[in-house]
């Protein structure tokens, strides 16, 4: 894990995370970030945000974790 990830569990009040590149993806997104070693960022999809949002509670063990919504620049 990065330094900045560890530092962001001591440091909530940083001004930022620096999000690595995710070197394992096949295809799809353009650009996916590595945020920990358990989430990942891409760029928000409208269609696809919906389509997690308004998943089923019986499909939910079938799909990767949606953890919502994030800003970056």
């Amino acid at each position: 894990m990065s330094p900045a990830f560890r530092t962001m569990d001591v440091e909530p009040r940083t001004k930022g995370i620096l999000l690595e590149p995710f070197v394992h993806q096949v295809g799809g997104h353009s650009c996916v970030l590595r945020f920990n070693e358990t989430t990942l960022c891409k760029p928000l999809v409208p269609r696809e945000h919906q389509f997690y949002e308004t998943l089923p509670a019986e499909m939910r063990r079938f799909t990767p974790q949606y953890k919502g919504v994030s800003c970056s620049r």
